[in-house]
């Protein structure tokens, strides 16, 4: 967790992007090791879809911008949620060289699950992050 904290501190609190009010995709802003095993995942996806890819609607989210999705109705969550630490992602596939949700979902939320990362259910069928739902409370409460 301290990892984390201090990539927190150091890359995301720092980036231009900490408080943008739009979505962000730059991978740059997810946590290394997060990343790394992402994409250990899509290649393994890639094995049984190799003319599909994957890639992310949004990393890193803003307090505001979460806030903003609080206020609509598109979240539960007020602040701090997992995609401000830079260890969330919400995915998409690529077929045929186009942006859509129709891959195999069930496949590449099995990957992600066999390699220890967190998924939820599937109102966000597409959502990952590193650490469990569970984790979340102390790696805020680390956070200042």
């Amino acid at each position: 967790m301290e990892k984390i904290v201090t990539f927190f501190h150091n890359v995301l609190a720092k980036s231009t992007n900490f408080n943008s009010l739009t979505p962000v995709d730059d991978v740059a802003l997810l946590f290394p090791e997060f990343l790394e095993l992402v994409k250990l995942c899509i290649k393994e996806y890639q094995k049984k879809y190799p003319n599909q890819d994957i890639t992310f609607t949004e990393t890193y989210r803003s307090n505001a911008l979460q806030l903003k999705y609080y206020t609509d109705g598109a979240s539960k969550l007020k602040k701090n949620g997992m995609h401000h630490y830079g260890i969330a992602a919400d995915c998409i596939f690529i077929v045929d060289g186009k942006r859509t949700y129709k891959g195999d979902v069930m496949l590449i939320r099995k990957i992600f699950n066999a390699h220890g990362l967190t998924t939820l259910g599937m109102w966000d069928s597409l959502h990952v992050q590193y650490i469990s739902v569970a984790d979340q409370p102390k790696l805020r409460s680390l956070v200042r």
